[in-house]
């Protein structure tokens, strides 16, 4: 008797594994397969990452994807040049206000000029702030970080390397480029005070030969008058 209850318990078990088994396969079988990371696109992640990382850290809160905004309007806010005296606050103003054109300068083919303006709005205000960025927040992706192929990992953390890099070239890039207007502005400054000085000589000779014909004229009917 004890036999067979023994042989029930290991049947019962036996069914019950076999029902696991076939329930986890059907589990595994529903799962969709995760995508494949090749080493090539994790090197590219890590790099974009990066550069997301640190214009979220100069700009502020990223605001969402406007919906509207035609390429005149994109045209518009990029010919907002911004200047060497404007604040933290017009800065980001200005790079949020970009950042949320991003569709619609894609759909005018003004992409890659918004995201030029907004590398060098992102350098101005970390030259202007001086806010440190600590780089450990442009690798926050888990799938390339912990991925089981160690190439990918690896890739992931090159192209991190690679966003850095890029970010200090945009540093330069900015403080080249605001020497540049700053140059530039002093020289359209410097230009303009001698043109207005040509035109006040020029103002004060017309006033000085009109005065010295009237003159003339007196004397001439004075005279005139005498004679």
């Amino acid at each position: 008797m004890i036999a067979a209850a023994l042989a029930a318990a290991l049947l019962a078990l036996g069914l019950l594994v076999h029902l696991a088994l076939n329930a986890v396969r059907a589990t595994g079988a529903a799962a969709p397969p995760r995508p494949r990371i090749t080493p090539e696109q994790a090197r590219h992640a890590g790099a974009e990452d990066m550069r997301a990382a640190w214009l979220g850290a100069q700009l502020g809160a990223l605001p969402p994807p406007q919906r509207g905004g035609d390429a005149a309007f994109v045209a518009a806010r990029l010919a907002e040049v911004p200047r060497a005296d404007w604040d933290a606050a017009a800065l980001r103003r200005h790079g949020q206000l970009l950042w949320s054109l991003r569709p619609a300068a894609a759909r005018a083919g003004l992409l890659a000029e918004v995201e030029e303006r907004l590398d060098r709005v992102a350098a101005m205000l970390s030259d202007l702030t001086g806010r440190e960025f600590d780089t450990r927040l442009g690798q926050s992706d888990e799938r390339c970080l912990c991925h089981p192929d160690p190439q990918v990992r690896a890739a992931y953390l090159a192209g991190g390397s690679d966003g850095v890099d890029a970010v200090m070239r945009t540093i330069s890039e900015a403080r080249a480029r605001g020497r540049q207007d700053a140059a530039a502005r002093a020289a359209a400054d410097s230009l303009a005070r001698q043109r207005n000085a040509a035109l006040r000589a020029l103002r004060e000779i017309d006033r000085a030969t009109r005065t010295r014909d009237a003159h003339a004229a007196w004397d001439e009917q004075a005279r005139q008058l005498g004679g």
